[in-house]
């Protein structure tokens, strides 16, 4: 009798042991939270819609947590829609077996989107005049986002959001006739805070990089301020007048320049820039 029980015990201990790998590694799809998730993003803004597939539920057994992720999601405002990677998400086990997703936390990644469209997009959610004006200014280029946002008891998000993500093959056209082509750089950007990383673009057939850029944000106006360098090249009489380079007693026609550059600048609310200031070698 006792070795029945202990063979019993054993196939249990089996069973169980193989029931949390299978969670842990393959887990299981269900679309029985989809609604639950719609409702937080509606939640937070009422013009807001998700469009959900089968949510995948991965336990993870050391911290008794269920990670819920979605894949290939559509969130809209106003009908226009931004394609996303995935929405991911961790609840706990009580609320699985309550049938109800509980979470204040959600990690978002994107596809490949237009910058353009990604713009539109902010811009219909926040109405700023300014992005309009940015919009105007690209012409081309590509965004990917990993977002990681907190929501408070009323669904909103907060203020320590992170966004994460690369722009690859801009390009920006602006009113005083300089250009920025093939615009690559990684941002980390949070409250206030924007951080650009491995940057390079170019413009009037000069090659710029740059290891780092910070921009800070106050009074609604950005402070911005970094490093540059470009590789030899012609001076041009286009970016000798935009610099406002007092260079009227040297002839300059087809010189050739490299130089590093430390630069600090503001820009306006109306995106105007103003205060810049350049120490190059």
């Amino acid at each position: 009798m006792k070795i029945n029980i202990f063979k019993y015990f054993l196939l249990l201990l089996g069973f169980l042991i193989s029931l949390i790998f299978y969670l842990s590694i393959v887990g299981i799809e269900t679309n029985k939270f989809n609604q639950q998730i719609k409702d937080t993003v509606v939640q937070s803004n009422k013009n807001l819609d998700v469009s959900l597939k089968k949510v995948k539920l991965i336990l993870d057994p050391f911290k008794l947590k269920i990670n819920a992720k979605t894949i290939g999601a559509n969130i809209y405002y106003a009908n226009r829609p931004l394609e996303l990677e995935y929405i991911k998400t961790q609840v706990s086990l009580d609320s699985i077996l309550k049938n109800k997703l509980v979470s204040s936390n959600f990690e978002v990644a994107t596809k490949s989107i237009l910058l353009k469209d990604f713009v539109k997009f902010i811009r219909a959610t926040s109405n700023k005049p300014e992005l309009l004006i940015l919009e105007t200014f690209i012409k081309k280029g590509h965004v990917i986002l990993d977002l990681n946002l907190n929501l408070d008891q009323n669904g909103k998000i907060k203020n320590d959001y992170k966004i994460k993500g690369l722009l690859k093959d801009g390009k920006f056209k602006f009113f005083n006739g300089l250009d920025f082509n093939n615009i690559n750089f990684l941002f980390n950007i949070e409250k206030d805070k924007y951080l650009f990383e491995d940057i390079k673009f170019e413009t009037d057939q000069i090659d710029f990089s740059s290891k780092l850029l910070k921009v800070n944000k106050k009074n609604n106006n950005h402070y911005v301020e970094g490093k540059i360098q470009n590789s030899e090249a012609v001076l041009s009489d286009n970016l000798i007048n935009i610099l406002n380079l007092n260079l009227n007693n040297f002839n300059l026609k087809n010189t050739k320049f490299s130089s590093e550059n430390i630069f600090n600048f503001e820009i306006t609310n109306k995106f105007k820039l103003t205060n810049l200031k350049i120490d190059s070698d």
